[in-house]
């Protein structure tokens, strides 16, 4: 039997296309985003570009103003801090829950996923890279079978990766993120939620560091916002959970 085709709307299509752009910096933080000029550079009526800019306001990437428009929101360390408490929170839930429940072929995808992100990074492709990022993570954390936790961890998932662009040009911590990943994949494949959360704050301890590093361009270390006594009684919830 067939499989059904996949096609992009051109709302789809638009909010993919200005996502990246956010993303990556090619739009800047506070840029107006006007409907008349961006449908024109697509050659698409304002319809899908206006729908768009809802879906990317919905994701908290963009504000809409009555009567002054569209514009992305701005970056700053209190938006990084406060970006990745939510998502060290809701994404240790993640693994824990997917460490139960991870199976033969969960471990299959997330496994081609690391290996097309560190072929993307060998070839300089920053979008591939962050592409397949995004399903290494996401191949775990759909293994909780959790479907409103993916819908919570999105939106932060999305404003992190603006952050997360000027950490990539940083060469040198590629093969300490590549050792990150491998280490969350093989504890979640071995059903050990601790050792998944514990690598998992880790990891995500390390991108705000560089995150910081980027923005600030001051080299100075940033606080995750977590202390280590509530990563300590967040690994204990976890664990009174599994009981």
């Amino acid at each position: 039997m067939l499989e059904g085709v996949q096609v992009e709307t051109a709302s789809q299509a638009v909010t993919r296309v200005l996502l990246d752009a956010i993303v990556d910096g090619r739009i800047p933080p506070g840029k107006t985003l006007r409907l008349q000029e961006i449908s024109d550079q697509l050659g698409l009526s304002m319809m899908p570009v206006r729908e768009a800019l809802r879906q990317l306001a919905a994701l908290d990437l963009v504000e809409i103003e009555p009567r002054k428009g569209a514009r992305v929101r701005a970056m700053s360390i209190e938006d990084l801090q406060d970006t990745y408490f939510s998502r060290v929170y809701l994404e240790s839930i993640a693994v824990s829950e997917a460490a139960k429940r991870f199976t033969q072929d969960d471990f299959a995808k997330a496994s081609q996923a690391l290996v097309e992100q560190e072929h993307a990074q060998q070839e300089g492709d920053l979008v591939k890279s962050r592409a397949a990022h995004e399903r290494f993570h996401f191949a775990i954390y759909e293994a909780s079978q959790k479907n409103w936790l993916l819908r919570s961890i999105l939106p932060a998932w999305r404003n992190s990766e603006r952050y997360r662009v000027g950490a990539l040009a940083q060469i040198e911590t590629l093969d300490q993120r590549g050792i990150e990943h491998h280490a969350l994949l093989t504890s979640v494949s071995e059903g050990d939620s601790l050792a998944a959360v514990r690598h998992l704050t880790t990891h995500l301890a390390t991108s705000v560091q560089l995150a910081w590093t980027s923005v600030e361009s001051q080299g100075k270390p940033a606080p995750l916002g977590i202390s280590e006594a509530e990563v300590a009684s967040m690994i204990a919830q976890v664990q009174a959970i599994q009981q």
